[in-house]
């Protein structure tokens, strides 16, 4: 109804009023019951609000700057006296506020802080969760791809599907036999050799795409063209490129002559023709791993490469038929799947004899789908932070307007009604609000850049803004805020007697309103304690991350990748291998060079299964990552060897197959056996490789620490075909010298193709550490936060009530009650207090523990150590802020106070 009667007063309209007669008739009704002073008042500040509304209308500032009247007397006659009265109002809040300015600065730093954390953390949830991906119609485009058994739903996200590769003759079956699925299209990443431009060669991800792709998404070239239908296979004479606008603007000048011209290639490399240009805003599909990619080009369809269905480079991007739901996909892709594998079994039925399903996700589900729960948790801290900071502003208008319960009452005497003083209570507290709003908008700014420079990569980053949206919510939350703060004690200062009002200015703990400045007190505490515990749990699965052995020595080794199926190289992988690495070990200060497939902290992209002597393919002992390496690489990255022996030169490509193995495969598989000697058969039947294992080392961790030990298997490099070698270099010497001796010394060798992921091992223990550090380090600034606001709620609270007793203080020692008597009464009072807000915590932190289960490493959910700590800090916190009223509760002169009353 107040919302009703601010429309009434902004419109004041014939048609205004008969729209909304039957709720101004509510209202009469309503008025002539009890309590109508009141509801007379909130009437008034009605018609003040919607007056306020019409003057700054645009219709009324034509109006009085063309000198004319409103041409409504009633607006003439009530809008005048409202804005007169409101601006009064305004100008007596700012000089209330003015004259206390540490409870000004407090309260409005309070605010501030709740609303810049709460906004900031919002700004990301909606830049990543929010707001629709940026291409016509979103809500219909889903992402397609495999599903293999027992790997369907993505672990910790609700209603999330795992979705892997699919090759390009299971995609065009799809294509073709699907009815809920509309310009089904498929993308896959490779590279793009950029010659050498002055800062030396470079490759490129550049995207391979089947036909609709641009389509699928309503995108159309800029500038120029995109693929025609016949430019999908082999035998076309040039290669069509695409540009991103920021390409053809950075790398090109924007000319509009490079569309018809060669794209720059080295001369042993095979060129394209620019057809045409993206649009400036075009985004690439980051779900699709496409977020970085500059350059297009059409697949070739019908390449020998892609005849394989266990091929599954793919990924897929489907529209959603009219009227079909992702759920009606899925059923109606788990019939194409039996279809397709009873069809065309290789490389669609796997070595248990189960087909691979086809899964579905909406397309901005599967990029943000694991960022959910963390993101969640962020915007649950932000909001406890932002209700500590309300109820501490609440306490402190609480206590401010307990202090000038003698003032109001004086001013009930003197004719002011009760809606008159609550009006001017919510005036100051709307006013406060508005303040801490602005700034808390400025820090959520602040807070915003820096989440962006401080956190692991999340998806649309380049989304994340604080907009026009976030600000709208801001000013309501302030406003809100403000409302909320200044009813409390509105309400109840507002309806004191005027005996009782004069009498209790002067004397008394606040009665009634002192259990509610407890209460409030109380529930601070308890949010601050579930926010510490967040952080102290969090903390403790941090550290336990950063103590883990990764199993190798990180420190003194640099890492690159570079092709093995460059122009020049020799055919066999292998061989490629042998000649990188003698470019690399002759280079000033290399103590050690080895190669692998992969290194530890990053995907081991090779997954295979063993089977011991009579097992089938269905009893593959899976889950294993898979490395191929040269002799010394054990030695290069100081991986301690158990048992059995590394590689040797003799381990060549026409030897014996042999293998190395870890500890957490041999506690695996092999319990209560020796594992050396055995043999265990890789690859499918009926040409499986038989490999015998020589040696054992220790762990070393895969991916992150978090997974645990996960068993692994080493193979020679020699015995298999692999198109990349990750070189380790082990040195003494400064990285950033030693990788400039390196480029030179691979440039040999290698022209043309550069090398790649140039860095530090170190770097990329810091990247898996940046995750867990991160969270841990966000929630325990929240927890810092609401645990001093907190405690100033608790000591402002102590502080008044101490203020309030002090006569009886002076009494009690007058009648020989001894200081420490009195800091015990204090203190008392304080920990009861905390003792509520500590049980309530607790209690909360219990309910809420399942949460934080799927981000600890090596720590239970309830936590003793984390639960301890946190209780402990809070505990510390409470103290000193109990602590100096106590003191000064204890030094209270008598004579001193009964002047003073």
């Amino acid at each position: 109804m107040f919302v009703t009667r601010v429309l009434l007063g902004a419109v004041r309209g014939p048609g205004a009023e008969f729209l909304l007669g039957d709720l101004e008739e509510s209202w009469t009704a309503l008025r002539r019951g009890p309590g109508r002073r009141w509801r007379a008042e909130l009437d008034h500040l009605a018609d003040v609000a919607g007056s306020v509304v019409r003057w700054w209308s645009p219709s009324s500032v034509r109006r009085r700057r063309r000198g004319e009247d409103d041409g409504d007397p009633r607006w003439t006659r009530g809008g005048e006296v409202g804005m007169t009265e409101w601006f009064a109002e305004v100008r007596g809040a700012v000089r209330g506020l003015a004259r206390r300015p540490g409870f000004t600065a407090i309260t409005v730093a309070t605010l501030a802080l709740g609303i810049g954390a709460t906004t900031t953390i919002l700004s990301v949830v909606d830049g990543v969760m929010l707001r629709p991906l940026p291409y016509e119609n979103p809500e219909e485009l889903v992402a397609v791809g495999v599903l293999f058994p027992d790997r369907e739903w993505v672990e910790g996200v609700h209603d999330l599907q795992y979705l892997a590769g699919v090759s390009l003759k299971n995609f065009e079956d799809l294509r073709d036999r699907s009815r809920t699925l509309e310009g089904l299209a498929g993308v896959e990443r490779a590279n793009l050799l950029i010659p050498d431009e002055g800062d030396g060669p470079r490759v490129e991800p550049i995207a391979r795409v089947t036909r609709d792709f641009f389509s699928v998404l309503g995108v159309d070239a800029e500038r120029g063209r995109l693929f025609s239908a016949d430019e999908y296979g082999v035998g076309r004479a040039e290669t069509p490129i695409v540009l991103g606008w920021r390409t053809w603007q950075e790398r090109f000048g924007g000319d509009p002559d490079v569309i018809g011209e060669p794209l720059p290639q080295p001369e042993q490399v095979a060129g394209g023709t620019v057809v045409g240009v993206l649009p400036r805003g075009f985004v690439p599909p980051e779900s699709l791993g496409l977020a970085d990619v500059e350059y297009w080009q059409p697949i070739a369809m019908d390449h020998p490469r892609y005849e394989s269905r266990g091929s599954r480079s793919l990924d897929l991007v489907a529209r959603l038929a009219d009227g079909v739901s992702v759920e009606a996909a899925r059923t109606e892709l788990v019939a194409l799947a039996a279809d397709i594998a009873r069809d065309y079994p290789d490389g669609n039925v796997g070595a248990d004899g189960r087909w691979f399903g086809y899964g579905v996700n909406g397309l901005r589900e599967e990029l943000v789908g694991t960022t959910r729960r963390p993101l969640g948790i962020f915007l649950g801290a932000a909001l406890l932070l932002l209700a500590i900071s309300a109820m501490n502003t609440a306490n402190l208008l609480l206590v401010r307007g307990m202090d000038r319960t003698g003032e109001l009452s004086v001013r009930r005497a003197l004719g002011a009604g009760r809606g008159t003083i609550v009006r001017q209570l919510l005036t100051e507290s709307v006013l406060l609000s508005v303040v801490g709003g602005l700034i808390g908008a400025a820090l959520s700014v602040l807070g915003v850049k820096a989440f962006l420079a401080l956190s692991p990569e999340v998806p649309r980053m380049s989304t994340i803004s604080v907009d026009g949206r976030i600000l709208a919510f801001t000013a309501a939350v302030s406003i809100g805020a403000g409302i909320l703060t200044g009813l409390v004690p509105g309400l109840g200062l507002g309806g004191r007697e005027l005996a009782t009002g004069i009498r209790r200015s002067t004397a008394g703990s606040g009665g009634g309103f002192g259990r509610v400045r407890d209460g409030l007190v109380a529930l601070q505490l308890a949010m601050a304690l579930v926010l510490a515990i967040g952080a102290s749990v969090l903390m403790h699965s941090f550290v336990n991350v950063t103590s883990t052995d990764p199993g190798i020595e990180v420190d003194g080794v640099t890492v690159f990748r570079l092709s093995t199926k460059r122009p020049g190289a020799a055919s066999e992988s292998w061989a490629a291998w042998d000649e990188t690495l003698a470019a690399v070990r002759p280079v000033t200060g290399v103590e050690s060079a080895a190669g692998a497939t992969n290194l530890p902290f990053e995907d081991p992209n090779w997954a295979p299964g063993i089977r011991f002597a009579g097992e089938t393919e269905a009893e593959s002992h899976v889950g294993i990552a898979g490395y191929a390496v040269t002799p010394n690489y054990f030695e290069t990255m100081r991986q301690t060897l158990v048992s059995g022996r590394g590689f040797e030169l003799t381990d060549g490509p026409d030897a014996e197959a042999v293998a190395v193995v870890n500890q957490a495969l041999v506690d695996r598989d092999f319990v209560g056996r020796n594992p050396i000697g055995e043999t265990v058969r890789l690859g499918e039947d009926p040409d499986p490789t038989v490999v015998r294992i020589v040696g054992v080392v220790a762990n070393a961790v895969v991916e992150r620490a978090e997974d645990g030990p996960r068993p692994a298997l080493y193979i020679p490099y020699t015995q298999v075909d692999w198109p990349w070698i990750q070189v380790v270099v082990r040195s003494d010497r400064d990285a950033t010298e030693l990788i400039s001796d390196l480029r030179r010394a691979v440039a040999g060798i290698s022209p043309i193709v550069p090398m790649q992921g140039v860095g530090v091992l170190r770097d990329r223990v810091r990247t898996m550490e940046a995750g867990p550090r991160f969270q841990a380090f966000l929630i325990a600034t929240f927890a810092l936060a609401a645990l001093l606001l907190a405690a100033i709620g608790l000591y402002g609270s102590l502080a008044w009530a101490v203020g309030r007793r002090r006569r009886e203080m002076g009494v009690r020692m007058a009648l020989g009650a001894d200081p420490e008597r009195i800091v015990s009464l204090v203190f008392r009072q304080g920990i009861g207090v905390a003792g509520v807000g500590v049980v309530l915590g607790l209690g909360a932190a219990v309910l809420l523990r399942r949460v934080l289960e799927r981000f600890l490493f090596d720590v239970p959910a309830l936590d003793p150590v984390g639960f301890g700590v946190a209780t402990g800090v809070l505990l510390l916190a409470v103290t000193a802020a109990i602590l100096r009223p106590a003191l000064r509760a204890s030094r209270v002169d008598l004579v001193r106070s009964l002047r003073m009353e």
